[in-house]
This record gives C-alpha cells, sequence and structure tokens, in this order.
C-alpha cells in the first residue's frame, strides 16, 4: 500500500482535475489516505480509504464537502466503536471525533452503492444508517478494525474482507460509469441534454439512473462537482482574485460561483478561501453507539 496525499490528478491534457473526491485539510486533526487505482482488483468499486486521527485532549470535528459518493465511515473509539453507511450529501457535514479516536473512512465510486444496498440507495441521500442493517459481516469488521493500530493494518483488514464477500466481481453500470468520468474529466460544467445525447439515452432516463443509483439527480451531481474542482483550486492556488477562479470553473461570475457555494455550504468562496468553515453551522453525521 502505498498513501497518495494530493487530492489532484493530470489529465490527459496536462491540467489537473479533481480525481477523487475532494477532501478538506484535517488540521489540527490528522490525516492518512490511500486512493485506488482503477486498475486495482477493487478499483471498480473503490474510490479512496482515510483515516482522521483525533491526538488532542477534547472532541474535534471533519467536515466533509457535498458528494455523490457514499461512505462507510466507522468511528473507532478507546471503549466503543460504530459503523454507518452514509449516503450522497448535498450539503456540507461534520463528524464529531472524540479525543484520543480515529475515524476510518471508505468511500465508493459514484453509482456502486447498489453493491451494499441494492435498490435503496437513493433512500439514504443525506442521511446515514447503521452498515450492520446492509451487511452482516459489518460488526465483525468493525471489532477487526478496533483491534488493529495502524491506519495500513486498518486497510488491509478491510481488502481481506472485500476479497471474503468476492467484491473484485462486483461490475458497475456501464452507462453510468461513462457518463461519471465525462461530468468529472469537464469538472461538473456540462448541460444534461448534452450528456444524454453522448451517452445515447434520453434525459428522463439519465436522471432516473443518478437518482437511483447515486442519490442525487444528474444535474445536482454535476453542480458538486463544479463545487469540489473550484474549491480544490482556490485552496491549492490561494488566489488574490477568486475571479479567474470562477471562470475557470465554469461559473458566469464571482456571484454565481457564490450562489453555489451558498447553497451547498451555506458561505461564500471568500469564507472557504481562508479556511473558516469551521464556524459554519452544519449538520451532523450521527454515528449511533
Amino acid at each position: 500500500m502505498s498513501f497518495f496525499i494530493s487530492n489532484k490528478q493530470a489529465g490527459r491534457d496536462g491540467t489537473e482535475r479533481c480525481a477523487v473526491p475532494f477532501l478538506l485539510p484535517a488540521a489540527p486533526l490528522e490525516m492518512q489516505r490511500l486512493t485506488i487505482p482503477g486498475s486495482d482488483e477493487f478499483g471498480r468499486i473503490l474510490q479512496d480509504m482515510f483515516q482522521i486521527h483525533n491526538p488532542g485532549s477534547e472532541d474535534d470535528y471533519y467536515y466533509f464537502l457535498p458528494s455523490g459518493a457514499m461512505m462507510m465511515i466507522y468511528l473507532l473509539c478507546p471503549h466503543q466503536s460504530a459503523a454507518v453507511l452514509c449516503g450522497a450529501l448535498t450539503t456540507m457535514r461534520r463528524l464529531c471525533i472524540p479525543a484520543g479516536s480515529s475515524a476510518f473512512c471508505v468511500r465508493l465510486k459514484a453509482g456502486c452503492g447498489d453493491w451494499l444496498c441494492g435498490s435503496g440507495v437513493y433512500t439514504l441521500a443525506d442521511r446515514s444508517a447503521p452498515l450492520a442493517q446492509y451487511h452482516p459481516a459489518a460488526e465483525k469488521l468493525l471489532q477487526e478494525l478496533m483491534s488493529t493500530d495502524s491506519f495500513r493494518e486498518r486497510g488491509l483488514a478491510f481488502f481481506r474482507f472485500l476479497s471474503a464477500q468476492e467484491a473484485g466481481a462486483y461490475q458497475p453500470m456501464a452507462l453510468l460509469r461513462r457518463c461519471v468520468e465525462l461530468i468529472h474529466s469537464q469538472y461538473g460544467v456540462t448541460r444534461v441534454a448534452e450528456l444524454a445525447r453522448t451517452i445515447g439515452c434520453s434525459e428522463r432516463y439519465l436522471n432516473r439512473i443518478f437518482q437511483e443509483r447515486v442519490g442525487v439527480s444528474t444535474k445536482l451531481y454535476s453542480e458538486m462537482v463544479q463545487l469540489q474542482a473550484s474549491l480544490n483550486g482556490i485552496l491549492t492556488t490561494h488566489p488574490k482574485s477568486l475571479l479567474n477562479i470562477a471562470v475557470t470553473y465554469g461559473y458566469f461570475d464571482q456571484t454565481h460561483m457564490n450562489r453555489s457555494y451558498r447553497k451547498f455550504l451555506g458561505c461564500t468562496a471568500s469564507d472557504m478561501r481562508y479556511a473558516d468553515y469551521r464556524s459554519i453551522h452544519t449538520d451532523e453525521i450521527h454515528m449511533d453507539f
């Protein structure tokens, strides 16, 4: 296993694209992360896995951006633990990580949630549910993760879990996979009608499979990709002016970009530039112990 720290990946044209759903800076929390290449045995189903550790003496929060990727969250506390399956998020959410505890997270690729919850993907949009409700072996894996100390050991344990469940045989829907790839290659700046024509289906059908298999509409998924791409640009380049960022990532102007940020994050792009998101009120991802 090797660790991939950057949130960017070079595209064929030499530009850097958001390769996976963007993660916000974690300080003072500690983060380790492993991206899963498409050529990997489980590359068809997994985006990445990461661990957020709170080394402090007080509880702290990690903030998740809106994303169409379903996520398994294992909260590993010294005396208690919990595991939930979190659906697509359309607003920023925060996860409480108790002092001395870690959150081990695994993100599925958009459209692959049916591997765990069948046709019920859309019912988990903007909510979480106990993972054991969807997989009988979840509790056993949770205990194994609790008994290990390092991110590497936990990652290997999760891969063993996937092998035992024959997850490598999973085949995502080819049409949806192609559509998601196109949306990311264009930073989310695409019209649903054009996307449907390129893929070779109707808008109605495309929206239906997004709702059923991702949990949000095609348009909303594209807007969230655009948001993440633009925010990645802001936090990696630290521009003095946000106008160029807005235009680069397909917004009409900075006002248009700020409307999107308020819709998904409850703040402006400038607020995120100065990492003031910790002062923004957001709902929590509930972990039931």
